[in-house]
């Protein structure tokens, strides 16, 4: 990748920016930031709660109003997004008043807490649906578009910034295997993303936003700073500011990439790949397998007893 040069405008004036689960805590800072940079902001949500109940179409239009009220241009759309039928009715009447949307956010996701020997098919649908669907429906949406508009655009890129969290990428063992799945699915996506869009000058990347203090922290009742603190590490703005550089025509030249976000930090994650392996050039004998496999995990002690210290299968 060729980093563009450092005088290229950190801007988001004439840009589209479309922000899915923009009436949530980190969806509505990254709209708050976008906006606040020069971008024309449409925030898509159906208004409902953390566990994807009580939708409500009235709360996303006032976020919305509160939004464009203190950043600038910033409107409303009720869709919910896990809805093949609205979202492409969405892109369809937005590419239709803006000829293009530059950037899609897809932010938007629900949250069901327990472990699998209490959950059920219907927690399993709605976690997954509300975060991976979603953002396969967005992405597929976006890419028909981008894909055919790309001569038109004269190099100008177009971007689609994913959200995924540690749970799908290390595990974790409070927040459940249905999000588990969803986040890991959205990383798996991006990647592949990335390497289909490439030659359409669209770029794919994912955040991993950590601790950060609204409605899901509350729900689980993590330990978050306040925003009266020194430094507010738990802010959603800390996520905004980097999708928002990532949203930019200077960040064209990164794609296929997992970041995490954690306060000040920002760090990159390795997909996964092979840290360290055993070869033998014929099959494996199943107790030569459980030899390798010792010797893989450092656990030597047998490993070199009964095959000698010198010996290499």
């Amino acid at each position: 990748m060729k980093a563009s040069a450092l005088s290229v405008p950190l801007s988001l004036a004439d840009r589209v920016i479309l922000v899915t689960g923009g009436a949530g805590d980190i969806g509505s800072s990254i709209a708050a930031r976008a906006a606040s940079m020069g971008a024309t902001v449409i925030i898509a949500d159906n208004g409902a709660g953390v566990t994807g109940g009580d939708q409500d179409s009235e709360h996303v239009m006032a976020v919305a109003k509160q939004l464009a009220d203190a950043h600038g241009d910033v409107s409303g759309y009720y869709c919910d997004v896990t809805d093949p039928d609205q979202v492409a009715s969405m892109f369809t009447d937005l590419f239709d008043q803006h000829g293009n949307v530059d950037t899609v956010v897809a932010a938007a996701g629900t949250l069901r807490v327990m472990p699998i020997w209490e959950s059920t098919l219907d927690d399993w649908r709605s976690v997954v649906d509300s975060h991976a669907t979603h953002t396969y429906l967005v992405a597929a949406e976006a890419s028909r578009r981008w894909r055919a508009n790309c001569e038109q655009r004269n190099g100008q890129s177009c971007s689609l910034i994913t959200f995924t969290a540690a749970t799908g990428l290390v595990g974790r063992p409070d927040l459940g295997v249905t999000h588990a799945a969803a986040k890991g699915a959205i990383a798996a996506m991006t990647l592949e993303l990335a390497h289909e869009m490439y030659p359409f000058n669209v770029t794919v990347n994912a955040v991993t936003a950590a601790n950060v203090r609204g409605r899901m922290a509350d729900h689980v009742g993590a330990r978050v700073s306040q925003e009266g603190d020194t430094f507010d590490s738990s802010s959603p703005e800390h996520s905004a500011i980097l999708s928002a550089y990532l949203a930019t025509e200077d960040a064209s030249w990164i794609t296929g990439q997992v970041f995490r976000v954690m306060g000040g930090m920002i760090g990159r994650y390795s997909p996964w790949d092979v840290k360290e392996s055993i070869d033998k050039q014929d099959f494996w004998s199943i107790e030569e397998v459980r030899l390798g496999l010792r010797r893989l995990h450092g656990a030597y002690p047998e490993y070199k007893a009964l095959q000698g210290p010198h010996r290499e299968f």
